[in-house]
Parts: C-alpha cells; sequence; structure tokens
C-alpha cells in the first residue's frame, strides 16, 4: 500500500460515479449518517461550537486500494473508485470560502484526554489509531441554509485522473461499464480499469513458476465473500 500524495481516491456506487462524471459535481453528505458514532459526535460538536446551520463532509484515500477500502466503501459489485488530482481541486476549494481540508489524524485513545479548547479546528480532521490504515483525507463544507442530505461542490472533468472498477465486478460487465463510462461527454479520453486485485494473472504466473508449470493460467471467476448470517 502506497500513499498517493498527488491524487485521492473516493469509493462511490457505480451510479454516482456516472452522476459525478455526468453532473460535474462532487456530493459533500451529511456526518450524521455515519456509522462511526464518536466521529459523528465530533463533527457535531464542531457544528454546534461554529453556529453552523449546516455541515457536510467528503472522504477519500490518499492510498493505492486496499481489500479493505473495497469491501467496506463500495457496494458489493456496482463499487467504483473515483482517482482525483488533488493540486486542481485544492486550488478550486480554497477559492470557496465556506470549505477546509486537510489529510485526517489518527489519535491514540489516552491522548484525548489531553484535548481541550484550543483543538477545536482539529475536530473535523481526528479520528481513533485504530482507522489509521484508511488513509483518510477529509473535506468539509457548510452552507447558511438548513442541513440537507448532501452538498454539491462543482469539479472539472480534467481533475479526473482514473475510474476504477471493484474487483467483485463480472469482467464481461466491466467491459461494458467501461464503455459506457468513455461516452459520457467529455470522458472519450477518461483512463479506466478494472482493479485486478483479487485475480492477477501476474500473481497467477509466480504461483505457476513456483510449482514449475509454464505461466499464463487461465482467470479464474471469484464471487464476493458470503456475509455470515
Amino acid at each position: 500500500m502506497r500513499q498517493t500524495k498527488n491524487y485521492i481516491r473516493r469509493y462511490l456506487p457505480l451510479s454516482a460515479v456516472f452522476d459525478t462524471l455526468l453532473r460535474k459535481k462532487l456530493a459533500l453528505l451529511d456526518p450524521q449518517n455515519w456509522d462511526d458514532k464518536n466521529d459523528r459526535r465530533f463533527m457535531q460538536l464542531y457544528k454546534e461550537a461554529k453556529h453552523l446551520n449546516s455541515l457536510y463532509a467528503l472522504c477519500a484515500a490518499t492510498c493505492t486500494e486496499t481489500y479493505a477500502h473495497w469491501r467496506v466503501y463500495s457496494p458489493a459489485a456496482e463499487g467504483a473508485c473515483i482517482e482525483i488530482w488533488r493540486e486542481p481541486l485544492e486550488a478550486a476549494l480554497k477559492e470557496t470560502k465556506y470549505v477546509r481540508f486537510r489529510d485526517m489524524k489518527y489519535v491514540k485513545l489516552e491522548d484525548v484526554d489531553h484535548l481541550g479548547p484550543a483543538d477545536l479546528e482539529d475536530l473535523p480532521f481526528s479520528k481513533r489509531v485504530g482507522y489509521g490504515s484508511e488513509r483518510e483525507y477529509r473535506i468539509i463544507a457548510w452552507s447558511k441554509k438548513p442541513q440537507a442530505a448532501a452538498l454539491e461542490i462543482d469539479i472539472d472533468l480534467n481533475w479526473v485522473k482514473k475510474i476504477e472498477l471493484n474487483p467483485w465486478m463480472p469482467k464481461s460487465l466491466a467491459d461494458s461499464v467501461q464503455t459506457m463510462l468513455k461516452a459520457v461527454p467529455n470522458c472519450e479520453n477518461l483512463a479506466t480499469s478494472q482493479s485486478s486485485l483479487i485475480d492477477n494473472q501476474r500473481w497467477r504466473d509466480a504461483g505457476d513458476r513456483v510449482l514449475g508449470r509454464p505461466p499464463g493460467g487461465a482467470e479464474t471467476t471469484l464471487s464476493p465473500p458470503k456475509k455470515s448470517k
């Protein structure tokens, strides 16, 4: 897992990727719908302390793909990842008055006892150290309007580095989806691929070499593991 210093990776349902490209909008969501109650609490306290009518956030990763990111943040075989160049994105965000962004800070539980009023601006960008492997990058934004489910920010399609499809998507479907992505207006040159994280030819060839077999073994079709009841 390498750090991606120049771009961020945003894991989304495939439908949201198409929506992002078609409307050239990134959606920041209401953090009170998050699973992590600690994270929700810090965001709510920041909202109250700053007297904000509404608060939204977008979470992305600053590392290359991991199994956990795919399984947790993309829905089964219908997930995808949009990679966005940081420099133009951040340049645009700096021109927006009601936005902040930065890498997350991961805090040990024993260090939380030392937080005080001087740490207010860190609240939206602090999580427990157990989440450190996420390598999260966060954008927060606020509005004078009442809280809604989402707040959208404009993006330029030139900021999109690549679209990567979930490794569990059937190959025939992945091929069709990549064709459809390139059919989106102004996306004909968009870089697309399907993740080979769970089924990689070079990895299979290495196993064949270990056993003294010729490389080039056939691909296997893998399904997402079934969730235990």
